[in-house]
């Protein structure tokens, strides 16, 4: 609805996974007794900022905005604003928690057998217009989810 769209933290920095490939990775190491009590970094192939990754959605959905990159006060006072709205979007613990970089230290480990799934794979199959989850949003506003 807004002609651009100011971003709090637009330089915060995430490395999501896929989920079917932390799924993939427990499956890996279920009957591995080696892998009892140790901790895995999973991490995707590639370090995004946030302003990328709500760049890349509005590309994907059909909504492309200019974004508006908010320094630390108004990011502040946004977050604030958006924790007290229905449904809230961000808040200032969100805020808070991407002052620090969300991401791994090395690459996905290698004892899993497979590469990570890169976003860019699986991201158009939920969020490209036209994708198959799209055709059920129309219910979706009707039921108030």
């Amino acid at each position: 609805m807004m002609p651009i769209l100011p971003l709090g933290s637009s330089g915060a920095r995430f490395q999501p996974v896929f989920v079917g490939d932390v799924a993939r990775a427990f499956e890996a190491v279920t009957d591995d007794d080696t892998a009892h009590g140790q901790r895995y970094s999973l991490c995707g192939p590639k370090v995004y900022t946030l302003r990328g990754l709500v760049a890349y959605v509005g590309e994907l959905t059909g909504y492309k905005r200019p974004i508006l990159p908010l320094g630390r006060r108004l990011s502040q006072l946004q977050a604030r604003v958006l924790e007290c709205l229905p449904g809230p979007l961000m808040s200032r613990d969100n805020l808070a928690s991407m002052e620090r970089d969300n991401v791994c230290d090395g690459g996905f480990p290698a004892k899993f057998g497979f590469a990570p799934t890169a976003l860019e794979a699986v991201a158009p199959a939920y969020l490209a217009t036209g994708a198959i989850k799209s055709r059920y949003d129309e219910f979706r506003s009707q039921s108030g989810r």
